[in-house]
C-alpha cells in the first residue's frame, strides 16, 4: 500500500508532462505532406486506375471464357452453354494490348509530376515562413538600433550638442517599424497556417531558421543537364506516352472495320444430350459511325504530337531559365551577404560618428534602413535560389526525396 501510495504522484507527474516536441524540416515536411495532401492522395489513386487500365489492355488478347444457362417457357429444361473464344486476327484488342505499355508509362510519369508538384508546393509554404521569420528578425535589429540613437540623441540634446528634431525624427522611425512588427507577426502566423494546411504540422519558433551564410554547391553544366531533361523528364515521358497512347486509338478504332477472325470451342447441354463444336469464326462490322471515328482518332493523334513538340520545348526553356538563375544565384548570394555585412559596419560606424559629431542623424537613420533592406534581401535571395535549384533538379528528374534533402542541405545547411 505504501508503494501505491508512492508511485501515484509519478504517475500524476508523467500524465500531465508535456510531450517532446521534435523540430520539422524541410524532408519531414515533404513527407508529412504526402501523408495528408488531398491531391496528393488522388493522384495516387489516379495511378492504380491508369495501372490496371493498363493491366487490362495488355490482357485483351487473351482467351476468353462465357456460361450461359437460358430457360426458356416453351423449353422443358434449361439450355447449357459454354464456349471458349481465342482471337486470331483483331486489330482492335491488338491495339489495346499495345496501348498497354504507354499507359503503364503514363500512370508512372503522372504521378511523378504531382510528386513533384507538392515539393514545390511545400518548399513555396516554407519559404514564407523563412522570409516572415527574418523580416521580423530584421526589424527586430532596426528597433534596437533605433533605441540606441534615441538614447545618443536625447543625450546630445542635454549636453545642448542635440535638437529635437533629431530626437523626432528618430521617434517616428521608431514607431513606425513597432507597428510594422505587428503586421510581419500576422504575416508569419498567416504562413504557419497554410503550412499546417499543407502538411497537418505546426512549426515552432526554432523551425527553418537561415544560417548566418550559405555555402556554394556543385552545378551541373548545361548540356547533360538538357540531355538528361528531354529524356526523363516526367511532362516529356507523359507527352510520349499520351502521343503512343493516340497512334494505337487509330489501329483500335480501323480495327472495329475490320474483320475479325477467332477460334471457338463450344460445348452444349440441353435435356441430357451434349453437343461440342469447334471452329474458326468470322466477323465482318458494318458500321458507318466508325469509320468516321478514325477521323476523329487521326485528328486527336497529330494534336498529340503537336502536345508533345511543344511540351519538349517548354521543358528546354526552362531548363535554360533555371540553370541560368541557379548559376547567377550562386555570385548573387554572396554578394548579398557581402551587402549585409558591409551595411551592419555602416550602423555602427554611423552611430559612432553621430555620437562624434560628424555625421548627423539622418545619416545614421538611412544606414539602419539600408541593414533592414540587406538583411529582407538576402532572405529573399536565399529562399529564391533554393527554389530555383529544387525546380532544376525536378525537371531534370532528380528524384523528388533527393531533391528536396539537397534543397534542405543548400537552404538550412543540415
Amino acid at each position: 500500500m505504501v508503494k501505491l501510495k508512492s508511485a501515484i504522484p509519478i504517475l500524476v507527474a508523467a500524465l500531465f508532462t508535456p510531450m517532446p516536441s521534435y523540430a520539422i524540416d524541410l524532408v519531414g515536411s515533404f513527407i508529412a505532406a504526402k501523408e495528408v495532401d488531398p491531391g496528393y492522395q488522388a493522384s495516387k489513386s489516379d495511378k492504380t486506375a491508369t495501372t490496371s487500365q493498363a493491366i487490362s489492355g495488355r490482357l485483351s488478347y487473351l482467351p476468353n471464357y462465357l456460361y450461359t444457362r437460358q430457360q426458356l417457357p416453351t423449353l422443358a429444361s434449361p439450355n447449357l452453354t459454354q464456349s471458349i473464344t481465342q482471337p486470331i486476327f483483331n486489330a482492335s484488342l491488338a491495339a489495346q494490348v499495345g496501348q498497354g505499355g504507354p499507359l503503364m508509362i503514363l500512370a508512372g510519369s503522372n504521378f511523378l509530376t504531382k510528386t513533384n508538384e507538392l515539393a514545390q508546393k511545400t518548399l513555396s509554404a516554407v519559404n514564407q515562413i523563412v522570409l516572415a521569420t527574418e523580416a521580423i528578425k530584421a526589424n527586430d535589429s532596426q528597433i534596437n538600433s533605433l533605441e540606441s540613437q534615441y538614447k545618443g540623441a536625447q543625450r546630445k540634446y542635454e549636453l545642448g550638442q542635440g535638437t529635437v528634431t533629431d530626437l523626432l525624427d528618430v521617434q517616428v522611425k521608431y514607431e513606425q517599424a513597432k507597428a510594422n512588427d505587428l503586421t510581419l507577426k500576422a504575416n508569419l502566423k498567416g504562413a504557419k497556417d497554410q503550412f499546417q494546411g499543407i502538411t497537418g504540422q505546426y512549426p515552432s519558433p526554432n523551425d527553418f531558421i537561415l544560417p548566418n551564410k550559405h555555402e556554394d554547391f556543385k552545378l551541373e553544366p548545361l548540356e547533360p543537364t538538357l540531355a538528361r531533361v528531354e529524356k526523363d523528364n516526367p511532362s516529356n515521358i507523359s507527352a510520349r506516352a499520351n502521343e503512343s497512347i493516340a497512334k494505337y486509338d487509330i489501329a483500335k478504332v480501323s480495327g472495329q472495320v475490320l474483320p475479325t477472325v477467332s477460334y471457338v470451342l463450344q460445348k452444349t447441354n440441353y435435356n441430357n444430350v451434349i453437343s461440342n463444336n469447334n471452329g474458326l469464326a468470322l466477323s465482318i462490322p458494318l458500321d458507318a459511325n466508325s469509320y468516321a471515328d478514325t477521323y476523329t482518332a487521326y485528328a486527336k493523334a497529330q494534336a498529340s504530337s503537336s502536345t508533345r513538340l511543344q511540351t519538349e520545348t517548354q521543358t528546354k526553356v526552362e531548363t535554360q531559365k533555371l540553370h541560368a538563375l541557379v548559376e547567377a544565384g550562386l555570385e548573387s548570394l554572396k554578394i548579398k551577404w557581402k551587402a549585409t555585412d558591409t551595411a551592419r559596419l555602416s550602423v555602427t560606424a554611423n552611430q559612432k560618428s553621430y555620437e562624434a559629431g560628424v555625421k548627423s542623424t539622418t545619416d545614421v537613420l538611412i544606414a539602419i534602413q539600408t541593414l533592414y533592406q540587406a538583411r529582407n534581401e538576402y532572405a529573399l535571395a536565399a529562399t529564391n535560389q533554393a527554389s530555383n535549384m529544387m525546380n532544376l533538379l525536378l525537371i531534370a528528374a532528380e528524384d523528388p526525396d533527393q531533391a528536396v534533402q539537397k534543397t534542405q542541405l543548400f537552404l538550412f545547411r543540415k
